[in-house]
This record gives C-alpha cells, structure tokens and sequence, in this order.
C-alpha cells in the first residue's frame, strides 16, 4: 500500500489535543453548603471524577479520536498498487461516427465515456497517461499526465463527430510513442479493436451490435426528359428488410418508395423525370434505427453553367478539339491584333503572345510565352529530361512518356508553384496573382508528343477544372471532415461560406481564399461570392461515411463481423465497481486487478462514525 499524501499524517497531532481538552473541561459545579459534615463524600466525588478515570468512561471521545484517524488516513490517499511500479497508459478513445449510435444507453460515445473514467479511477495517482482522441485524426489531448482531474475533465468533453476513424493513422502514432516508452500499456474504448502490431490492446468494447440501414449513396444524371436520380440505400442487418424511402427534390416531396435489401446487402432505387432545374436532392429512410444521422443523405445537382473561353493567337487545334469535348465550355478565337480589349470571358488561353495588360476578369492560360513583365522567361532547352509531377494539375496521370522538342525555361514567380520540372528547369508553373489564376507552360504544344499521350486529356481537364470558375465539380459533394478549396471568380471581393446550421465564415479575403476544411455538419453548405456586380451562389453538401461508419456489428482488428454477446464489451469486459475507486477487468476468463483506491472507502466510514457520534450525543448515552 503506497500512501500519496503522506503530509497528512501530520493532523494526528489533533488527537493529543482533543484528548487534553477534555481533561480540563469542568464536570462539577462550586457549590456553599452548611456544615463540614459532607467533605468525606466531597473527597469521594472527586476521586470519582479524576481525569483518567473519566476518558474510560467517555464514548464520545472515542468516537472523535476514531473520527480523526480516519480522516487522517483519508487524506493520505491510501492506494493499494497491484501492478507494481507506476504505470505508463496510453488511453485512445474513438470518437469517429459509428460512436453516435445508440445500441448503447443512451449512446456508444457515453458509454465508452463511463468506461474510459471508470478505468482513470483505478489508476494508481503516480500512473503517466497520454490520451489520444481519434477520429479522421489521432490527436494526442493529454501526454504523460498524472493530473486525473484533468483527464477525467477532458475525456468527458469528448463528443462523437461526423468524421470516419482513420485507424492507421492512429496506428502509427501509438507506434510512435512506444518507441519511446515500449512497457506502456495501450487501452482503447470504442467500437472496433485497433491492431497495433506486437502488442496487446486491452479493449473496452461499447458496441452492442446494433442493426441499422443507412443511405450510401445519392447520385443523379441529366437524361433527356431531366434528372434520374439513383439513392443506394445499405441494410446492416442479420434479416431481410423492406426499408421506406422517400425523395425530396429542394426541399420539398417528390416520390417515396420500398426497398427491399437482403441482409448485410444494399439496394438501388430510382426515381426519375424530376425537374431539370433542380438544385438539390435529398434521400431519407422513413424510419428509426440504432444511427438515425445516416438516415438522410445530399447531392447537389451539376448546376451545367456555360463558361466563355477565348484563344488568342495561332490555331491551336489540340486545344481546340480538348475544349470542345468538354460540356458547358463555349469557345471564341481570336488573333493578337484584337486581344488588347477584350472582356467577358471566364478563360484567356494565349498562344506564343501576351497583351501589356492581362485582363481581370477571367484566369489565364499561356503557351510559348514570350518576354513579358509578368514573369521571367528564360532560354530555350531541347528535348529535357522531365521528372514526375506530384501537383493536383497532373492528378490521374501516370505516363511519363511524352517528349518536349523545345522548351522556354521559366523562373516560377513568389505567387507561382511549378506543376513539371526537369533537370535543366521549370517547364510549366501555376498560380494566383492579383486573385487572377494562371497556367504557364514554356513550350509550343506543337512541339511535343503530348497530345498523342493519355496524359494531355487529363492534364487539360485538370486544368480546365482549375481554371474555370463554372468547373466547381470538385465542391459539389464530399464528407464530412474533407478539405477543399474553391474555384473563385477573379472578381470576387468577399467570400463566406454558409452552413447548415445558419453559420456564416468568411473564407476571403485574404486571397487566395485557404482551404476550407470546417465541414464537420451534414447538410447544405452555400458558397456565396460577393462580385461588384452583385452576388454568385453556389452549393455543395456534405454527408456522413456511411459506407465506412454505418455498419454497427461487431468487427476483429482484420475487419472480420463477428458475434458477440449482448450486453458485453467485447473480448475485454469490464466488470466490478466504477463509483467506488476501483475496477476490475478480465481478460479471456483471469481476472486481473489493477489497483485499489481506500480513499472512499475512509470516507464512507468516516461518515458513519460521525453519524454514531451525534446519535451517542443526541441520547446522552
């Protein structure tokens, strides 16, 4: 037993001097009497009354010395250790989306709660705990904290966030620290086991293997009588179900329908010839089940915007057929001698030329550029040797093959970013100036094999998307805690983003807008960007990982369904008290204990001493 407050025993000290109080508390009153006759029996009360004679027979005395050593003990924070020396814990809590689900009572993120402060409690007071939330993160909130409070504080601030677990991330983190301090134990509370390779997880299971059904997916395509739109709809269950399902088209009812879905299986449903001038679409499940969040999923329909791009210069026939591939692109030509005025369009492409002046009001796209003030533009290389890029405009891409005859070396600007390199320099660089997007590529694309690669499609779609602000594909749908960045207008002079809930964030300026990465509610967000001509609005959703997250049975580190007893909490139950100081835990049958807290226990004593005490006085006894 290790004693945590051992200054407490100072307050034994009490004990002489209640003792010494009572040897000079008066017990007899000075009285005058008539006659010397009654000294004898005088003499005889006194001998009575001695002072030791009284502390034998004084319960209340007894009682508050017993009173004061209980006390004592109780403030020395007795501590029976049974795992020897101080321990290090890493305590990892999920606090991903599945944890929102109430197969427990009255949530799994509550009961993995009571679980995670149950365990603190039976830590002895010296234990070192480092405490990871994890979610689409592993955050580490407390390291090598002996302060309980403090983690007990924390752990019940945590809540269960829209967000999918990313388990190796977490993984690795744990593995991190045990490099560090490799006799540390690893305790997880969730809902799915972690497998961090060569050491044991004590698992602290808060699932209780609730069914559920959750929408998957929603999509759409544009057809020619309007808009179909598909909604995949998931049954978690060990039973085969039909699942009501009902279509809002902005806002407000269009269809509903049964789906029948087969056990651990989904189902597609249809609905077709809504409105071509539809904004959003919304699929709900009729019904209640253990995680009512996925019930409802979003998808924001291709608002088909027209976007206006003009070629400046030559008869680039590559460009020219890329574009004209593409949906909503109209595009104009036009030579140099025109170029100097020109307004209104959404993209700029020039080939071999640049105006004095580059226009404000559209991105620009340059090929071959010559001298300019923009940037610096450097000698001519051929045939270099180019390297693979890792920047978004080469997403997709994997051949590497093509060959550039003769390329203009350039020196990448401080708002530019290069997009390919080779050994002798930059070929093509990207960025923002003034809030106006730009592409620069050093060479001629006739003087390449480019376009007779696969990797041109993709590089002009790339570019395209980046470049038009009508392209915003890439806002339109995505889940819950992913970042992205928006293609604005370059006119714009504010811009904020509205969420579900009403909240209004203002993203820019500062441009460029940063990434915007607050999308932790599911619903509707409204992209608003304020020009001097007025104001642009435009949506994209946000939805649940239910295809990650919805699936509430059971699983084994290798992601393997398994059956588990009602009411347990997985392989590692926790059993014994959690209000009394101590836990208890068993692991596959032995029981193991951790340690013993007396405090309590003291104290509860302490307490029913004091009770006897007032009664004895109450009564005079």
């Amino acid at each position: 037993m290790t004693f945590y407050n051992p200054w407490a025993f100072s307050g034994l000290i009490t004990i002489p001097l209640l003792i010494l109080l009572y040897l000079l508390k008066q017990k007899y009153e000075e009285r005058t009497v008539s006659s010397l006759y009654l000294w004898q029996e005088v003499l005889m009360d006194m001998e009575a009354a001695a002072p030791w004679q009284r502390l034998r027979k004084n319960i209340l005395l007894i009682l508050q010395i017993i009173a004061v050593v209980l006390m004592t003990l109780a403030l020395a924070r007795p501590f029976f250790n049974f795992s020897g020396s101080p321990e290090n814990v890493i305590i990892v809590i999920d606090t991903s989306f599945s944890m929102k689900a109430s197969d427990n009572n009255p949530n799994r993120m509550e009961q993995a709660k009571r679980m995670a402060v149950a365990y603190i409690n039976s830590l002895s007071p010296d234990a070192s705990v480092t405490l990871i939330n994890m979610n689409r993160d592993a955050v580490i909130e407390e390291n090598l904290s002996k302060d309980k409070n403090r983690i007990r504080d924390k752990i019940n601030s945590f809540t269960a966030t829209n967000f999918a677990e990313d388990k190796d991330f977490a993984v690795s983190m744990i593995q991190s620290i045990l490099r560090q301090y490799p006799g540390a134990k690893v305790v997880q509370f969730g809902d799915e086991k972690l497998d961090v390779p060569g050491k044991d997880v004590i698992f602290f299971n808060a699932s209780n293997a609730g069914e559920n059904h959750a929408v998957v997916l929603v999509s759409h395509a544009r057809v020619n009588d309007g808009i179909t739109a598909l909604c995949r709809i998931a049954n978690y269950s060990s039973e085969d179900a039909s699942i009501p399902v009902s279509l809002y088209v902005d806002g407000k009812f269009f269809d509903a329908r049964k789906v029948d879905v087969k056990a651990w299986g989904t189902a597609d449903v249809y609905f077709s010839r809504i409105s071509s001038d539809a904004e959003i679409l919304e699929c709900r499940i009729d019904e209640k089940d253990s995680l009512l969040e996925d019930n409802t999923a979003w998808n924001v329909v291709d608002p088909m915007k027209t976007a206006r791009v003009v070629l400046v210069a030559g008869q680039n026939i590559f460009i020219e057929k890329v574009l004209s591939l593409m949906k909503g692109i109209e595009v104009y030509r036009t030579n140099k001698e025109d170029a100097g005025n020109l307004k209104g369009y959404d993209l700029y492409i020039y080939d071999g030329y640049l105006p004095e002046a580059l226009p404000k009001d559209g991105n620009i796209m340059v090929f071959n550029p010559p001298e300019n003030s923009f940037f610096k533009v450097g000698d001519s290389y051929e045939y270099p040797q180019i390297s693979t890029s890792r920047h978004e405009l080469f997403k997709y891409a994997s051949d590497y093959s093509f060959t550039i005859g003769r390329t203009k070396l350039l020196e990448v600007p401080g708002w530019g970013e290069p997009v390919l390199e080779a050994d002798e320099g930059t070929c093509i660089f990207a960025g923002t100036r003034d809030k106006t997007r730009m592409i620069v590529f050093g060479f001629d694309i006739h003087n390449t094999d480019l376009p007779l690669k696969t990797t041109f499609p993709i590089l002009m779609t790339n570019a395209i998307e980046w470049l038009v602000p009508s392209a915003i594909s890439n806002t339109l749908n995505v889940s819950a805690g992913q970042a992205l960045s928006f293609n604005l207008a370059p006119k714009t002079t504010e811009v904020k983003v509205v969420a579900p809930d009403g909240t209004s964030m203002q993203i820019a300026p500062p441009f460029p807008a940063p990434v915007f990465n607050k999308t932790d509610q599911a619903g509707i967000y409204t992209l608003v960007q304020t020009l001097p001509e007025g104001q642009i609005e435009d949506y994209f959703c946000v939805n649940v990982p239910a295809e990650a997250e919805s699936d509430l049975g059971y699983k084994n580190p290798a992601g393997e369904r398994e059956s588990q007893e009602p009411g347990k909490t997985g392989e590692e139950l926790m059993s014994g008290e959690t209000n009394g100081g101590y836990l208890l835990s068993e692991q596959k049958g032995s029981r193991t204990e951790r340690g013993f807290n007396l405090q309590w226990i003291l104290l509860w004593i302490l307490l029913a001493v004091i009770t006897i005490e007032w009664w004895v006085y109450a009564n005079g006894i």
